[in-house]
């Protein structure tokens, strides 16, 4: 397996170098990135690591097009070391437009992000979070878009969980709705999710961290959620409610307000704000997984996160910014400021940091769902 990760690798970068030949195109980024982690018993772990982002742009089929992007980890290593090198492909799909519909076939990037730093009503929990993105964000699915004016339409997807063998039958699906109104953006969807536990679900959510989003696996099937988007004066404002429900469990709620807004200092320097409430009241968990996962006392009904992000541009090529997500109910918060400049050559630097502040049995506890603190710098080339 990895001789081979690696053998697509140099095919890769030789289809790079020769895409004028080949009549395609190719664009993608290069990382590197160094992190270190501060444990709770004093330990310092830290990790190197290379990734290649590649996508080809295949010469359009009349209305249809081909898509194929996929990242690569630890190539550079995997060549001259014994590191594990992994390969995830993130684009591999068949694109048709019509005048009446669009359909789309294969592995392909489904969210249905509305410019909230945690999206409760995701097709995926936790496929955007934060602004980063998780793998489930990448699924293999049929997806059919119909338009219906510039400002509306419908969105209906079916996710196939194994891939698609047709001896998998465990598939999950959902639909959208987008509406225009009085300048606000509105939108209605349902989401069912397969019918197997959470512990044998494939979309990848990861580890049970809010900062990544919600462990779709923990609540009810089912999910039905609604968002709204516009401005008022010179502030953004959206919000979300999500309703979460299963014959046989409990229906569980969340809901989330949120605001951002831009100032500017003089012509060249404007600070953005964005601030976030989100709260949630997972009455389908037990109070046992209540209290463990989510760190919550019996007499709490809701969960309530409180999230806010401030960036600053110090001149035209550089950055800084500071993200605080704080637990309303036990004080716990986690602070993660954050320094880019895009240097000579398209190439960009960040340096970040991720610091938890919280007693022992807070939900962002050093030691429990977060580490004391980290750190990372990275580079990337993008092209």
């Amino acid at each position: 397996m990895r001789n081979l990760v690696i053998i697509a690798f140099l095919i890769s970068m030789l289809l790079t170098c020769s895409q004028g030949l080949l009549a395609m195109e190719a664009g993608g980024k290069v990382d590197i990135l160094w992190s270190g982690v501060f444990q709770s018993d004093g330990h310092f772990d830290n990790e190197l690591t290379e990734s290649l982002d590649l996508e080809l742009f295949l010469p359009p089929l009349g209305s249809s097009e081909v898509r194929y992007g996929f990242l690569v980890t630890k190539p550079l290593q995997g060549l001259f070391s014994d590191s594990e090198v992994s390969y995830f492909t993130k684009k591999l799909y068949i694109k048709h437009r019509s005048q009446h519909f669009h359909l789309t076939l294969g592995r392909q990037p489904i969210s249905w992000s509305f410019g909230s730093l945690l999206n409760p009503v995701d097709y995926t929990l936790g496929a955007v979070a934060l602004d980063e993105e998780n793998n489930s964000k990448y699924t293999d699915a049929l997806e059919i878009y119909i338009p219906v004016n510039w400002n509306s339409g419908v969105d209906m997807v079916v996710s196939f969980l194994g891939g698609f063998d047709p001896a998998f039958k465990q598939t999950k699906w959902g639909a959208r709705g987008r509406l225009g109104i009085k300048g606000f953006d509105v939108t209605l969807n349902y989401v069912q999710e397969p019918s197997s536990s959470g512990a044998e679900r494939e979309d990848n959510t990861g580890a049970l961290g809010l900062a990544n989003g919600f462990p779709s696996g923990l609540f009810p099937r089912h999910r039905v959620g609604a968002t709204l988007k516009g401005d008022i004066g010179g502030f953004g404002l959206y919000g979300s409610v999500g309703h979460y429900f299963e014959e046989g469990m409990e229906s569980s709620t969340s809901y989330l307000v949120g605001a951002d807004y831009s100032y500017d200092l003089d012509y060249f320097t404007k600070i953005t704000m964005q601030i976030e409430y989100l709260g949630l009241q997972p009455d389908s968990l037990d109070a046992g997984l209540k209290a463990s996962l989510l760190k919550m006392n019996p007499s709490d009904i809701r969960l309530d996160l409180l999230m806010g992000r401030v960036s600053y541009p110090l001149d035209e090529f550089s950055s800084i910014s500071l993200l605080t997500i704080m637990n309303a109910n036990d004080g716990s918060l986690v602070v993660s400021p954050s320094y880019q400049n895009i240097l000579p050559y398209n190439l960009e630097l960040t340096l970040g940091g991720v610091v938890a502040i919280g007693r022992k049995d807070s939900l962002f506890a050093p030691g429990g769902l977060m580490p004391q603190a980290a750190v990372s710098l990275g580079l990337s080339y993008a092209f």
